[in-house]
């Protein structure tokens, strides 16, 4: 970011290729100028976590696809609850201290979910067909190793569990996602931070920013993450 706005013209120093994904989506790297800049990725954990079983099915470990696609669900979870709540008006504060309640109890979280679900749309919400509820428990509780065929059944219902609802909530709490996603970003940064901080987003199977309408299934998202895979 210095270099860009500097007058040293356009001639950047070039980004390292590869760096770990972080829990807190906060990266920070310094340039060959010695420039230091922290970029706060935007996207949020279900998306990224969708993303990495994508990823965990190319490289050949569906066990831990199914954890993968499992915990963006879980995570979709709250982040529908949040939404909801700071459309409200609720104080942010405050949804973040109830929901530690909460945090550690997949099972209540889903109970959250679902009432309130229920409370805005007046219906009960789709879930996941017990039949793959099941399998997911076998999975991640007793140690079944899937098949490449099962983890990615497992992903596309996931996926198709999850857009739906994502499409609805962002038509109709746009101010309450709007504040989740601003809440995760200054999560993301530090209390002291004295760098320049930069957000970027990435295009990911699961996306709050993509427009396009265009709902490709897993093993079309799989087929094009292969393609730029290769040619990087």
């Amino acid at each position: 970011m210095q270099c860009t706005f500097s007058d040293e013209g356009n001639s950047h120093p070039p980004y390292p290729k590869y760096v770990e994904l972080r829990d807190d989506g906060r990266y920070e790297f310094t340039c060959e100028k010695g420039h230091t800049t922290v970029t706060v990725l935007q996207e949020q954990k279900f998306e990224v976590l969708f993303d990495l079983g994508a990823y965990a099915v190319l490289d050949g470990y569906y066990r831990e696809a199914v954890a993968s696609f499992t915990s963006s669900l879980e995570r979709f979870y709250e982040f529908f609850v949040k939404a909801v709540l700071l459309e409200d008006g609720l104080d942010e504060a405050t949804v973040a201290e109830t929901w530690k309640q909460v945090s550690s109890q997949s099972e209540r979280q889903l109970g959250a979910f679902i009432f309130l679900y229920l409370k805005c749309f007046t219906e009960k919400p789709s879930l996941l067909r017990p039949k793959q509820t099941t399998f997911r428990n076998e999975v991640i509780h007793k140690g079944k190793i899937p098949s490449r065929d099962e983890a990615v059944q497992y992903g596309q219902e996931v996926l198709d569990t999850i857009r739906p609802i994502l499409k609805r909530v962002k038509t109709t709490f746009p101010k309450g996602v709007e504040k989740t996603v601003f809440q995760h970003l200054m999560n993301s940064r530090k209390a002291d931070e004295s760098q320049p901080v930069g957000t970027m987003t990435i295009a990911t199977i699961l996306s709050l920013n993509d427009g396009s309408g265009k709902e490709p299934s897993l093993e079309e998202a799989l087929s094009e993450k292969q393609w730029w895979r290769d040619r990087w």
